[in-house]
C-alpha cells in the first residue's frame, strides 16, 4: 500500500514508519527541526516554560539521530498538514496521522499551535483525501477517572491538550480508526526520555520522579499498528500494555544497566489528578494482540540497554 504518515519524523511516527516500510510504500509529511516549538523549551513546574539545558538538548539530538536512522530513504514532504501542502501529495491508500503536538503540559503555553496541529491538521487531512485514516488521539481525552476505562467511557478532558484531542475525533468517519494510547515511552523520545531525567537528577543530587501510571512501550505499539494496517477494522481502540510504571524497577535497572545510583519517588500525573488504567481488551481481542514483553521490567531492560549501547557508540 501507499501509506502517508503525518508526523513521521517524530517519536511514534518514525517508529511506525521504520516498521511498515518493509512491506509498504511510505511517504512522510513533517516539518520537524530544531525550530519545532517544543525543541528548545521545557516545562519547569511553577517556573513555567524555560529554555532547555545542554543536557536536554544532547538527548534530543541523540533521539533525532536515531529517528532519522529509522526513516532513512523514506521521502519526506515538509509541512504541518496545512491543506495547501497536503494537496501536493498523491492520494494514498491509507493515512496514519501522528502529526500533532504530543506534550500535554506544553500545550497550555502553545495553545494556537496545539489546536492547529491537532484539530486543524486532521480537518485538513479529511478535506483533502478520501482514503481511510488511522488517527492517533489520546487517553487524555478521557480526562481523569478511576478504575479501568473502556472506549465508551465518558470523554471529559481536564486540559487543553485533551480537549483538542477530543475535538479532533469529530472529523473521523465510519471507515476510519481512532487509537487512544496511554503514556508511550521508549528510545527515540526526544522530549522527556527516561535516561535524560535520570542523568539530570543524578547530576543535581535529587530523586527521579516517576508517575506510576498505565503505559505502553514503543516496540509494542508498532506491533499493534502493523496488525491494524494488515487487518483494517474501523472503530475506536484503547491502547496500553497494562503495565504500571514502577519507581523501584527504574531505580534497580538504572543501577544495573546505566550505572547510576539514584533515588526515585512517586509523582502525580501532568494534570495533577489521578487517572486509572485503559481497558485495551477490545483491541487485544479484535487483533489477537498481546505484549511481546512479559512485564514492565523487561521493557525497561530493553530500553536502557538500547540507550547504553548507543551512548557507548557515540562516546
Amino acid at each position: 500500500m501507499k501509506i502517508l504518515i503525518t508526523g513521521g519524523q517524530g517519536f511514534i511516527g518514525a517508529a511506525i514508519a521504520g516498521v511498515l516500510q518493509v512491506e509498504h510504500s511510505i511517504t512522510i509529511m513533517d516539518n520537524w527541526s530544531e525550530s519545532y516549538p517544543g525543541y528548545a523549551a521545557i516545562h519547569r513546574g511553577k517556573d513555567g516554560l524555560k529554555q532547555a539545558s545542554a543536557l536536554e538538548i544532547k538527548h534530543r539530538k541523540q533521539a533525532s539521530i536515531y529517528r532519522e536512522e529509522l526513516i532513512k530513504g523514506i521521502p519526506i514532504v515538509k509541512g504541518w498538514t496545512w491543506q495547501k501542502e497536503l494537496e501536493t501529495i498523491d492520494e494514498p491508500d491509507l493515512i496514519i496521522n501522528c502529526g500533532s503536538l504530543s506534550e500535554a503540559i506544553l500545550s497550555q503555553y502553545l495553545k494556537d499551535f496545539t489546536y492547529c496541529s491537532i484539530v486543524k491538521g486532521i480537518e485538513n487531512i479529511k478535506k483533502t483525501f478520501k482514503c481511510p485514516v488511522l488517527h492517533f488521539s489520546s487517553s487524555m481525552s478521557y480526562g481523569s477517572w478511576e478504575g479501568a476505562i473502556k472506549e465508551d467511557g465518558e470523554q471529559n478532558p481536564v486540559d487543553w491538550y485533551g480537549s483538542c484531542k477530543k475535538d479532533s475525533e469529530t472529523f473521523i468517519d465510519q471507515n476510519d480508526i481512532i487509537v487512544r494510547p496511554m503514556h508511550v515511552y521508549g528510545f527515540g523520545d526526544g522530549k522527556f526520555p527516561m535516561p535524560m531525567n535520570i542523568e539530570r537528577q543524578y547530576q543535581n543530587g535529587r530523586p527521579v520522579t516517576v508517575e506510576e501510571a498505565d503505559c505502553i512501550y514503543i516496540k509494542d505499539l508498532t506491533v499493534v499498528i502493523k496488525k491494524i494496517v494488515d487487518k483494517w477494522i474501523p472503530g475506536v481502540y484503547n491502547l496500553s500494555s497494562g503495565y504500571l510504571r514502577s519507581k523501584d524497577i527504574i531505580k534497580e535497572e538504572s543501577k544495573n544497566i546505566l550505572g547510576f545510583e539514584i533515588e526515585t519517588i512517586n509523582k502525580s500525573g501532568p494534570t495533577g489528578k489521578n487517572r486509572g488504567t485503559l481497558d485495551s481488551s477490545k483491541l487485544a481481542q479484535v487483533y489477537n494482540w498481546n505484549s511481546q514483553y512479559k512485564n514492565y521490567k523487561e521493557t525497561i531492560i530493553d530500553y536502557f540497554n538500547e540507550y547504553r549501547i548507543r551512548n557507548e557508540n557515540n562516546s
